[in-house]
């Protein structure tokens, strides 16, 4: 046989597997596919073979729900990242301890309360207007490059302050590309590929520039306190300080994370609207209803909640075009399930990318249909556990409001100051990386004619109208 079954009691292993290698080159170069091969020929549960390593599928809620439910339990997260271990430290966030995880996680999760994310709409309006006056009144922009440095510069913005983004945005947006580099889930991580150099050399400088901005806080605080004051303040519940490591980590933790997830998710969002243009429609007459005719520099943490529509369409781009399209854990023990043993040691994996366009799941699960998570539609389709785009249970993405809430404020603003249309084919990237749309996918724009008073206002200006401490 091409491949064998490392372990006869397994779950039904995906035909096509090649001496040696098995599945890992095909799943390297097409993951998605592979994955879509595997349940429409074996079902909601198969195995893969990694070179001899038996990485096992689960597919649909009820596997969601396990697999949430035992992470840290029969299923170990920290084993089954090790790329995450030397981006940051095997002592951080989800790969300590759990006592110590939760004391880390405790750090971060006041800051995306509703009482602190009204502080971050306004630099999310600014920062989508700087997007709107840099582009001009006609041209195209490609997605990801265009879009991508904007939630970087909303991050830091919002997460490091104004000084530390006006001063260094650009280098540390190119830092945290070559940062991002070291995310690999195929191959050795001991393998000195350019793209790891380059990773651990961002790591450094990135670590550097980070403790210099804490030590000039300290030196000068911030008063009132925005998100890094805050956070350099913040001591566990014993009454310690938190480690200066720790913040570091957590800093580059948020932005990367927010970058990654949220630069693609963004940009499939667009795309999605683009190719639907009835419900781009329904969103900007949604968006016009809230703030009257003009640029959106009035844009409120309340007129966001209010976008129902657009929460729609971004969980219908998040079902669509998981930017995670895997989720990966580690058995610590055998574990039984629905006949079928997965041996301690073994992987176990998610697929959103294959779970949210189950027709059991989603009625024409292929279609765009952003009602159909509509509450008030009586045939909604929001089972718990069936939507998993960023992850759940205890380490479900602590910055998913925050990531929600900036789509929202960047396709409104968007949508309100541009006629837009698509003119590549929209594709995802290939290759097992981030599921971003690839490049090319060009939008040509054309400033749309706007009333009211805020069609021309100063960037700073509404900034300040809307809240923003920076602008008092």
């Amino acid at each position: 046989m091409a491949s064998a079954a490392p372990g006869a009691d397994g779950l039904p292993l995906l035909d096509g597997g090649v001496p040696l290698l098995g599945h890992l080159a095909q799943f390297f170069r097409d993951p998605v596919s592979v994955l879509k091969r595997g349940y429409r020929s074996k079902g909601r549960m198969f195995a893969m073979n990694f070179m001899g390593q038996r990485m096992n599928v689960m597919l649909g809620p009820e596997h969601n729900r396990f697999f949430f439910e035992e992470t840290d339990k029969l299923l170990s997260i920290r084993e089954s990242m090790p790329f995450f271990l030397k981006m940051f430290s095997p002592e951080f966030y989800s790969f300590a301890e759990m006592d110590e995880y939760l004391r880390q996680r405790a750090i971060i999760m006041p800051r995306f309360k509703a009482a602190s994310m009204k502080q971050y709409v306004p630099v999310m309006v600014e920062e989508s207007l700087n997007l709107v006056e840099q582009l001009g009144n006609v041209g195209e922009f490609d997605l990801i490059p265009t879009l991508g440095p904007v939630v970087m510069d909303i991050a830091a913005h919002s997460f490091m302050g104004r000084e530390f983004h006006e001063k260094l945005g650009h280098e540390f947006f190119e830092l945290f590309r070559d940062f991002s580099g070291g995310m690999e889930f195929v191959l050795p991580l001991w393998l000195p590929t350019p793209k790891m150099v380059k990773s651990q050399r961002a790591k450094k400088k990135l670590h550097a520039i980070l403790q210099s901005w804490i030590d000039k806080r300290r030196a000068s605080p911030l008063d009132p306190p925005d998100f890094f004051q805050t956070m350099i303040e913040t001591k566990y519940p014993d009454g310690r300080a938190v480690p200066d490591e720790i913040i570091r980590h957590l800093i580059l933790l948020l932005v990367w994370a927010g970058h990654e997830t949220t630069a693609g998710q963004v940009s499939w969002a667009l795309a999605d609207l683009l190719q639907n243009p009835g419900y781009a429609k329904v969103l900007r007459d949604e968006t016009a209803g809230l703030l009257g005719g003009g640029n959106g520099g009035n844009l409120t943490w309340e007129h966001a909640i209010a976008m129902e529509k657009m929460d729609l369409a971004l969980r219908e781009t998040e079902r669509l075009h998981p930017v995670a399209y895997m989720l990966s854990r580690k058995a610590n023990a055998d574990i039984e399930r629905e006949g079928y043993r997965i041996r301690k040691g073994e992987f176990v994996l998610l697929a959103p990318s294959v779970s949210h366009r189950m027709e059991e799941t989603f009625r024409n699960a292929n279609a765009y249909d952003p009602e159909r998570f509509n509450p008030q539609n009586p045939e909604a389709q929001i089972e718990s556990n069936s939507l998993i785009g960023f992850g759940g249970g205890v380490h479900r993405c602590a910055g998913v409001n925050f990531a929600r809430m900036e789509m929202k404020v960047l396709v409104a603003i968007l949508l309100q100051n541009f006629d837009m249309e698509l003119m590549d084919e929209v594709k995802p990237i290939a290759g097992a990386s981030t599921y971003w749309p690839a490049q090319p996918c060009r939008v040509r724009y054309k400033r749309r004619q706007l009333d009211g008073a805020g069609a021309s206002a100063d960037v700073a200006a509404l900034a300040k109208a809307a809240g923003c401490p920076a602008h008092a």
